[in-house]
């Protein structure tokens, strides 16, 4: 296994599609991934549930932040964001999400699952305020560095419920 390198990933992009909906190739794809940006922020309006075999999976409605003064005015806690980006991973890359420090430094996280290989679609994340005075975020600000990881053989596809997420 191998993370990819820049070359590597803008010739992905270029000849496979791995990431689209860039806002600018040569500021978001790094030696080492690709920055993804924010797309929407939204709050939880209920309590989500999970079990062993998904049979009794609760995933929770979410509502749409507002924009003011054309920025997110955040507080303290947990929220849903969506990426601007779709990533179409072919099923010999997988990929882990990170945060960029910029967040890190300013007391705010965002998380990701692993991105399966075969994965296709506009992920969401987790962006988490640990800051007491809060957190400002504009639309199309960098959260997310994405890192590819080659595989050592071909494997199934991803084939779960968030194929496809728009």
């Amino acid at each position: 296994m191998s993370v990819l390198d820049r070359q590597t990933i803008l010739n992905q992009i270029l000849h496979h599609q791995l990431v689209s909906n860039l806002r600018d190739e040569k500021v978001q794809v790094s030696p080492n991934g690709v920055e993804l940006t924010l797309h929407k922020i939204f709050s939880f309006k209920e309590a989500g549930v999970v079990d062993f075999s998904n049979a009794e999976r609760h995933i929770p409605e979410y509502e749409e932040l507002p924009l003011e003064n054309g920025r997110y005015n955040l507080q303290p806690g947990t929220y849903l964001v969506v990426y601007n980006e779709v990533v179409n991973l072919p099923i010999n890359l997988m990929a882990i999400g990170r945060p960029r420090s910029s967040l890190l430094r300013s007391g705010v996280t965002v998380e990701s699952a692993v991105w399966d290989a075969g994965y296709q679609g506009r992920s969401r994340g987790i962006l988490t305020v640990y800051n007491p005075h809060g957190f400002q975020v504009k639309p199309n600000a960098r959260l997310l560095h994405l890192v590819f990881i080659q595989l050592l053989q071909d494997t199934e596809p991803y084939a779960g419920i968030y194929q496809g997420e728009t």
